[in-house]
């Protein structure tokens, strides 16, 4: 699906099937109210989703194509203005939790669908009530109801702040009290709940009065249609050029390409984004997922269903075979409601490349029409009515990729002054050409260049008489990298938090027999909790469970608000991915700067500490436990790193650093003076399974007490690495001052500080059921 000749200008993609249903704002106020609502605000996820059609558009007698209606658009927008976008609380019925759970709960607990539902939470997306799981577990969590039932684990209100400026302190708006502390003293109540969920995206006005502004461009300009099936209306070159002008200017929106549009119109991608995935639930538009040709640029294919895209297909445009085997690859595009803006088109559009426009003679766009009527275009007549000189001798090509044809053109000989224009009845159906149906190109013969193209879209579908001279595929159909528009990738959009609170179980990768989708550059966090066997075996199951659901609620918050994805909990440790190494970090560092906000554990009065790893590299993506999952040695050494850090630490591979200036940037402002954590040194991991050397930094939790654990002989040896920048004297003087520590204590505080992530690798075959994609962890 390629080229139609027009800078960023397109054809929604249509099809045979039936006109949109109509969306009625008022039976959703009455589907409310039957609900025991009112006619006050409705929620999201009152609209069903079912109720997003296809996008198949089918002629309106009368209508021109690429017309707007702005009443109906401003109708749908009124919708999404109405819908509330937060609901207040997460639902978890308290009732079903059984103490007798297991540790970390990974026997009980669903966690692809908790971590979907905190997520969708904290972006402050409205889900469907969830669905319990077979033994009455539901899967997500009402932190009220938790608090209310357990006082002794209340969330404490300490007031925190950080020194520097846009620390998270400062983000939730608390006061800067100077040096980076913890004031237990300090019992204000916050600006803002970390647990609680914010609406991330609140209704954008502006960004829909930009989309009508373009939409009104989309005005008739005298191409209405004849009765007669077999006449035509000649179109002279200010025609041509008013309708044609009319198609580029309404191409960013045929189809939306939240990249695009973001950057024209100034707007923040993941904004625009997160305004179309509300607009696809309400029906205004719908998302496609296309894959991106490697030849033209243009769409592969299209479907609506993450899952559906093959591993191999045929353009539908230039016909060049394509394989399909990244997400990085596969573009996620928008098309208005066929009621909203009313396009006759057949395949998408395209950018074509300055070779390519080079060797154009001809370039007229035609509108198709309810009854098939033609349109006549002269060329080389010398009248009013001509819209190209005469074309000179030779063999040129005809191609239009929107209404997929291709043929040939042979014109004899150089046109004279008393020729007189020949005539050239073409039906768009003869010329329509597909590698598939094994037909041959249609070719076309003229004695000289003066015709007149008497052209019927009888397929109902935008077409362009678009005439070049015939030279090698490569100049005709390649759009170089340089050339190519930027687009929103399957990549970014599976880590938007209101895609995954929408649509994450929904769209997931199929598997194929002999090709995977990967993401080339994916920032892989695992977590995990300190000592929470101690914890489990002090409090109990169940009441030790409601401190790491206050944990989990904090973690997947912090990285749902700087654009990760949670990907699955597994006992109480947690897997989440990032688009960009800054993002990652900052989540990291805002996950630790809050989780003191949950209070101290009952057992010991010390705060819960976490370890983490984040590593960065290829990774395959794979449908496990109906969400999208990573396979693959980098999912591997980030679990590793993560296994190797200290409490209350984050280890983060220089690979990750080095993956742009803004992540080493982040990691310096992290460890900056007067910050709340301090920087490890560089640091040489040992890891089982990866050959080489991984080499980490790290930063850590500066306000957590000294442990002595922490430089003991036997830490050391857990902590398999070796300290790039000390000296053999350096460490033996280290060994020899830590000898006279009492041996008591070393075993007291090793146990929490040394506790490593077994119970999440210890149990294979479990994990395999829960869809964990790593070995069994072994003393490493």
């Amino acid at each position: 699906m390629s080229r139609c000749g027009l800078s960023s200008c397109g054809g929604s993609l249509a099809s045979s099937g039936t006109s949109r249903n109509r969306l009625d704002p008022s039976a959703l106020h009455e589907s409310s109210a039957r609900s025991g609502g009112s006619a006050g605000p409705f929620f999201m996820h009152d609209v069903d989703i079912s109720r997003n059609h296809g996008h198949g558009t089918v002629p309106v007698p009368g209508r021109e194509s690429h017309t707007a209606d702005l009443t109906e658009f401003d109708r749908y927008v009124s919708i999404m203005e109405a819908a509330d976008r937060l609901e207040q609380e997460l639902r978890w019925d308290v009732d079903n939790i059984d103490d007798g759970e297991s540790a970390g709960g990974s026997d009980r607990l669903d966690s692809p669908p908790l971590a979907n539902s905190a997520m969708a939470a904290a972006a402050g997306a409205s889900p469907r009530p969830p669905p319990k799981s077979e033994d009455g577990v539901p899967n997500s969590i009402d932190m009220n109801e938790m608090k209310d039932q357990f006082g002794d684990l209340e969330l404490s209100n300490n007031e925190y702040s950080r020194k520097e400026t846009g620390g998270i302190g400062n983000n939730l708006g608390l006061e800067d009290s100077g040096p980076a502390m913890f004031n237990e003293k300090s019992l204000g109540d916050a600006p803002q709940d970390p647990m609680k969920p914010q609406n991330m995206y609140p209704f954008n006005a502006k960004f829909w009065a930009y989309i009508r502004s373009i939409l009104s461009n989309a005005k008739p300009v005298g191409f209405g249609e004849l009765p007669d099936p077999k006449a035509t209306v000649t179109k002279g070159p200010d025609e041509a050029s008013s309708f044609l002008s009319k198609v580029i200017a309404i191409g960013p929106l045929n189809p939306i390409q939240p990249a695009v549009i973001a950057k024209e119109g100034g707007f923040d991608e993941d904004e625009v984004l997160a305004e179309l995935f509300y607009g696809t639930l309400v029906g205004l538009v719908a998302m496609r997922f296309a894959p991106e040709c490697i030849q033209c640029g243009s769409a592969v294919m299209d479907t609506d269903m993450l899952g559906r895209v093959p591993s191999r297909a045929l353009c539908g445009g230039c016909n060049k075979p394509n394989e399909i085997d990244s997400l990085d690859k596969i573009k996620v595009m928008f098309l208005l409601n066929s009621d909203v803006l009313y396009i006759l088109a057949e395949n998408y559009a395209c950018t074509p490349s300055a070779e390519s426009m080079a060797v154009t003679s001809v370039f007229a766009a035609v509108p198709a029409n309810s009854t098939c009527s033609g349109y006549s275009y002269q060329i080389g007549t010398g009248k009013d009515t001509e819209i190209a000189p005469a074309l000179e001798p030779g063999k040129y090509r005809m191609h239009c990729p929107v209404a997929k044809t291709d043929n040939y053109l042979v014109v004899s000989r150089k046109a004279e002054d008393k020729d007189e224009a020949i005539a050239l009845n073409m039906k768009v159906s003869d010329l329509v050409y597909s590698h598939r149906n094994g037909k041959k190109k249609v070719e076309l013969h003229v004695k000289h260049g003066k015709i007149r193209f008497d052209i019927f879209p009888d397929t109902r579908s935008f077409f362009v008489l678009w005439v070049q001279k015939d030279v090698d595929d490569k100049t005709l159909m390649h759009l170089p990298e340089e050339e190519r528009s930027i687009f929103s990738s399957a990549a970014k959009v599976i880590h938007h938090p209101i895609f995954n609170a929408l649509f994450q179980h929904n769209q997931v990768v199929s598997v194929q027999k002999d090709l995977f989708l990967s993401i080339a550059n994916v920032v892989l966090v695992f977590t995990d909790i300190v000592d929470s066997t101690t914890l489990y075996a002090s409090l109990g199951d169940g009441h030790a469970f409601q401190l790491v659901r206050k944990h989990f609620q904090v973690l997947f918050g912090a990285f749902t608000r700087n654009g990760g994805r949670v990907v699955k909990t597994v006992g109480d440790a947690v897997m989440a991915s990032f688009t960009t190494g800054r993002a990652a970090l900052t989540a990291v560092q805002e996950a630790m700067e809050l989780l003191p906000t949950i209070g101290r554990r009952p057992d010991n009065q010390n705060y819960l500490e976490i370890r983490v790893g984040i590593h960065n590299g290829q990774a395959t993506v794979v449908p496990l436990n109906g969400t999208n999952d990573f396979f693959g040695q980098t999912v591997n050494i980030a679990a590793r790193v993560q296994h190797a850090a200290k409490a209350s630490e984050c280890f983060v591979t220089e690979k990750v650093l080095d993956s742009s200036p803004e992540a080493r940037q982040a990691y310096k402002e992290i460890t900056s003076g007067g910050s709340a954590f301090k920087a490890t040194p560089l640091t040489e991991l040992k890891l089982k399974g990866v050959s080489g050397k991984v080499h980490a930094r790290g930063f850590r939790w500066a306000l957590r007490s000294r442990r002595e654990s922490d430089m003991s002989s036997s830490n050391s040896t857990n902590y398999l690495v070796r300290k790039v920048d000390r000296t053999y004297s350096l460490r033996n003087s280290l060994r020899s001052s830590m000898a006279s520590i009492d041996s008591n204590s070393l075993e007291e505080e090793e146990t929490s500080d040394t506790n490593t992530t077994s119970k999440q690798f210890e149990r294979p075959g479990e994990l395999g059921r829960r869809g964990s994609n790593l070995d069994p962890l072994e003393e490493l």
